[in-house]
């Protein structure tokens, strides 16, 4: 609310500032009046066309200026009237363009004030008409001047021209005492000339004027619409990419399975068994089960927790959760020996790879036989996983968009991917695709090895 009060604040100022500005001008130029008069004069005596041609640019500024304020006034002073009764912009120009006639006739009536009916009605609607084009925001005063001073000012040249006075153009006293000197001087043809050099460029450039700010709005407007497309992709993509986690946890939920069912039944071993050698033992199996759930809940809840971890324990954690009992798919694995241990975030890089395995199952292949090979090696003090399937391969513009949250070739969410490069990354580590029409497609993944300073089961 003080918002819009502001803003019909400043429509009302703006309007009693720029018909204070209409209204005086006649008064503060009065003595450049008499000068052009002067100049028709001079012109008359000496026979010289440049002071007349002078005196009838300075006329057509002089008339320019007073109906340009008066415009603006009155277009702030119905914006403001808008902004409060709500008007449409038809009934706002209608009530602009009376209102403007009425106050230019009771100048004229009251305070001698030169009028042009004829070029203030036609410089009003044009600039009302090539306004609305331009679909500027109504707040904007740069091109409400610049269209309005363009077509008052070649209008303007209408008054002063012989050749328009059989339309009843140019009848104030000014105007006349311009056309009479011209007639007299023989030069009609001259000023009619130059007043078509006035009136065709800037006839063109208010339309171009016009134009060229509703361009802008547009470009404006599809700069916004695009803007807020892409901050509405975004939160879809978070969106997906939160369901994405949510089905991960779902997993974990099912790997915990494992611990829980063992705590269970060493529970019940503990119940019914009295043997105190053993209890012992079942205690602790217990611990070592809690102490894995805690470490793989840990791992999935806090992405930056880092633990310990053998490469070939990483190896057999995404062994268990692949469909090996499909005939149909060959799984083979290459680990190089002796290898350093991984410093990593072990819940999270196990899903990551599976989905990028999961992925290579799913890829069409010509062949009957789908074949995943997993390969580990050590390069460069880090851990080189290098997995490659025998599918159909990827197209080299599509390579990219791959990781793109929801971009999928084979009717899937589209996010595992995208998943699996977001964890790698937090894990300081970096993936690179590579892949070949007919041939198949190659990840490579490399993370960091641990070193002596590592802390472990970082949370």
């Amino acid at each position: 609310m003080l918002r819009v009060n502001s803003l019909q604040n400043k429509y009302l100022v703006f309007s009693i500032g720029f018909f204070l500005i209409s209204l005086l001008w006649p008064i503060a130029t009065e003595g450049i009046t008499f000068d052009i008069i002067v100049k028709i004069r001079q012109a008359i005596h000496s026979g010289d066309s440049g002071d007349l041609m002078i005196a009838a640019l300075i006329s057509c500024i002089l008339f320019t200026v007073p109906s340009m304020f008066l415009y603006l006034s009155l277009a702030y002073l119905t914006s403001y009237f808008k902004e409060k009764i709500k008007l449409t912009v038809l009934w706002h120009n209608l009530i602009l363009f009376a209102t403007f006639m009425i106050i230019r006739w009771m100048l004229a009536r009251f305070f001698s004030v030169p009028l042009e009916p004829l070029s203030s009605l036609i410089g009003l609607s044009v600039t009302l008409i090539l306004v609305y084009f331009s679909k500027h925001d109504q707040q904007a005063m740069m091109p409400k001047i610049i269209i309005a001073f363009q077509v008052f000012f070649y209008v303007q040249w209408l008054n002063v021209m012989p050749l328009f006075s059989l339309f009843k153009f140019g009848t104030s006293d000014l105007s006349i005492s311009i056309k009479i000197a011209s007639v007299y001087l023989e030069n009609t043809s001259v000023i009619n000339s130059i007043g078509i050099a006035f009136i065709i460029p800037f006839m063109l450039s208010s339309f171009m004027t016009s134009m060229s700010f509703r361009l802008n709005i547009q470009n404006s407007n599809i700069i916004e619409e695009n803007y807020q497309r892409k901050l509405a992709l975004e939160t879809m993509q978070n969106k997906m990419m939160d369901n994405r986690i949510y089905q991960e946890i779902n997993t974990l939920a099912h790997d915990l399975k494992t611990p829980l069912a063992t705590i269970r039944g060493l529970s019940s071993l503990l119940a019914l068994n009295k043997d105190l050698n053993k209890l012992e033992s079942y205690a602790n199996r217990i611990d070592q089960a809690v102490v894995k759930m805690t470490d793989m809940i840990s791992s999935f809840l806090y992405g930056t927790s880092r633990e310990s971890i053998e490469v070939k324990a990483l190896v057999d954690y995404i062994r268990a959760q692949l469909p090996v009992e499909n005939e149909d798919i060959r799984f083979y694995s290459d680990v190089e020996p002796n290898l350093p241990r991984l410093y990593v975030n072990k819940v999270r890089i196990a899903r990551a790879l599976v989905n990028i395995i999961e992925n290579a199952i799913l890829a069409p292949n010509t062949e009957t036989i789908k074949i995943i090979k997993l390969k580990i090696t050590c390069i460069n003090q880090s851990i080189l996983i290098d997995i490659s399937d025998n599918g159909i391969g990827i197209a080299e513009e599509d390579i990219e968009k791959i990781w793109l949250i929801g971009y999928s070739s084979k009717n899937t969410s589209g996010l595992g991917l995208p998943f699996a490069k977001q964890t790698v990354l937090e894990n300081d580590g970096s993936i690179h695709l590579t892949s070949q029409i007919g041939e198949g497609t190659r990840v490579m993944i490399s993370l960091p090895i641990e070193n002596k300073g590592d802390n472990y089961a970082e949370n």
